[in-house]
């Protein structure tokens, strides 16, 4: 409940910090968890494929904090909170317990995966092998889903984030020590 509590402070923060996106936040609240969580064993269908045509489920990610970042290449605010993103990967990269899983809406891997390169981004690029789960899904990007380590919905946030918040890093942290 406390890393949902920080999560939460994390989301307000960061929505009063980009006056200049519109965003929206959706929250598993004590009353809602059941209509919010989404175990990964009940969804081993959900799944991504990265640019050299692997396929990731989130069944294959147990035990593990999964973050997955919805973007596209021409959305701005997507662009804006890339390098906070691509820091944080970098950061973490060495935190066997989180997975990150930047995912381009478009499905154009190639493409996606040269844009990240020419701005020497080190996120590894995927695209959607399945349909999300409801409770996930959006039709607005930037979204960026956190899953705790049973694959329960800790954060939705739609709208762009910085990733460099002191808040959110300790809090994902502490997630992936639970």
């Amino acid at each position: 409940m406390k890393i949902k509590n920080t999560f939460r402070l994390i989301a307000a923060s960061l929505l009063l910090s980009i006056p200049f996106v519109h965003t929206a936040s959706s929250y598993a609240h004590p009353g809602e968890q059941k209509e919010k969580t989404v175990l990964l064993n009940k969804n081993a269908e959900v799944s991504f494929k990265d640019s050299k045509g692997n396929v990731v489920s989130l069944n294959q990610l147990k035990d593990k904090v999964v973050l997955i970042n919805l973007w596209a290449t021409w959305c701005s605010p997507c662009l804006a909170e890339m390098p906070s993103l691509d820091k944080l990967y970098k950061d973490f990269q060495g935190n066997s317990k989180i997975v990150f899983l930047s995912v381009d809406v478009d499905g154009n891997l190639k493409s996606s995966a040269k844009f990240l390169k020419k701005r020497k981004y080190s996120l590894p690029v995927y695209q959607l092998n399945s349909a999300l789960p409801k409770e996930w899904s959006t039709t607005s990007i930037p979204t960026t889903i956190i899953l705790d380590k049973a694959g329960k919905l800790v954060n939705k946030h739609v709208g762009g984030m910085n990733f460099g918040s002191v808040k959110f890093r300790k809090a994902l942290k502490q997630l992936s020590e639970e």
